[in-house]
């Protein structure tokens, strides 16, 4: 009988589970790294059949998804995620990717999946992928990004980059304030796939903000300075009085010894 329910959760699930499955790309770009995070999220009857795959396929087939079994999941899905990038790269600076260094892969698979496996109730599942790369991105004329079609994406761009074109990449907005920050979906290349590029022109207006500390005195510096002043003068004073009193003292016991040696004599 489970057997049969998956099948016909399969079949029903045919023309509407792309409808219920959402993926949402988000990417931010700095000099020097990269960071995309993915929020995947099932509902109705693609959460059923996520639920079921874990049981069924990693778990003990009991209709229940367990914690254990959840982490199961978590641990394939970073490494399923980390060979398909190594397999084919998602971005490419200047047309290529040798410039380009996958740091870390980290998942958070939702805690919700945990309960009965025929449960509809969301599920929403976190993913982040770094990237590190060799050269500045202002020196860069172009980014490609992979995904999957019709999927949303943000790209925000880090200051000093222009983007001066937008392809593969529908239902377009743009905010630009001292940076740019894109929106929008990826235009289906096929059926699954989707590859947006972006060409980029360094802003020659953009310089790094400059502090002028010729002119600028540090009020701890003042305090400093007053207070060693109002300290150094009484410590000359008493210098002074102690030195005088030490030439007083010092004639005296000369005057003394001189007088005890005429009356010796």
């Amino acid at each position: 009988m489970k057997l049969l329910f998956a099948f016909v959760l399969i079949a029903l699930s045919a023309g509407t589970g792309a409808a219920e499955r959402i993926w949402v790309n988000n990417v931010t770009v700095n000099e020097y790294n990269m960071t995309w995070s993915y929020n995947e999220t099932f509902s109705g009857i693609d959460a059923v059949i996520y639920r079921m795959s874990i049981d069924s396929e990693l778990g003990n087939n009991d209709s229940f998804v367990s914690a254990w079994e959840l982490l199961k999941a978590d641990k394939e899905m970073r490494r399923g995620l980390k060979r398909s990038i190594e397999n084919e790269p998602d971005v490419r600076i200047n047309n290529g990717t040798g410039d380009i260094q996958m740091l870390e892969v980290d998942s958070a698979l939702s805690p919700d999946t945990i309960g009965k496996a025929h449960s509809p109730d969301a599920v929403v599942n976190k993913y982040n992928v770094t990237y590190r790369f060799k050269d500045s991105i202002l020196n860069a004329s172009s980014i490609w990004f992979l995904g999957e079609a019709n999927t949303s994406m943000t790209i925000i761009m880090p200051p000093g980059v222009d983007v001066i074109n937008i392809s593969g990449m529908k239902n377009v907005t743009r905010n630009s304030t001292d940076h740019e920050e894109i929106a929008g979906f990826f235009a289906p290349v096929s059926k699954d796939r989707g590859e947006i590029t972006l060409a980029l022109a360094r802003n020659t207006s953009f310089r790094l903000p400059e502090i002028n500390v010729s002119n600028t005195t540090s009020p701890a510096a003042n305090a400093t300075d007053t207070a060693e002043g109002n300290f150094t003068k009484p410590v000359e004073e008493l210098t002074s009085k102690i030195m005088a009193a030490t030439i007083v003292i010092a004639g005296t016991a000369i005057i003394l010894l001189i007088y005890i040696f005429k009356l010796r004599r």
